[in-house]
């Protein structure tokens, strides 16, 4: 299997994503929102257009679903393979283990 590497950006977006899910927030988070959380923990601004080639390059991978608000705003969701990633970033960096609610996927097993 390919290894994909992520940059900071991408990282912490999936961190952002992964941390809202553990809150119980549900739905399309507004990209902007995102960039204005991701800003406050760093010195230096981030650089909004570099944020947004960087959740494209996530939607590319299949990390995220990436979607337009009827404002028309970007919003991002994590998909499940982007789940998997976001749980690796989270258990980075708090030690913990991504503790999100199992979801029914409709598969059939051998052990149905």
């Amino acid at each position: 299997m390919k290894k994909t590497r992520f940059s900071k950006n991408q990282n912490d977006a999936l961190f952002i994503l992964a941390l809202l899910e553990t809150k119980q927030f549900t739905g399309p988070i507004p990209v902007a929102k995102m960039r204005t959380m991701i800003s406050q923990s760093r010195e230096g601004e981030l650089d909004a257009s570099n944020f947004r080639k960087g959740l494209h390059a996530l939607s590319d991978k299949g990390c995220v679903e990436l979607s337009r608000a009827k404002d028309l705003s970007l919003a991002a969701t994590l998909t499940r393979p982007g789940r998997h990633q976001a749980a690796k970033v989270y258990r980075e960096r708090t030690g913990e283990e991504l503790d999100v609610m199992p979801v029914d996927d409709e598969q059939v097993t051998i052990f149905d």
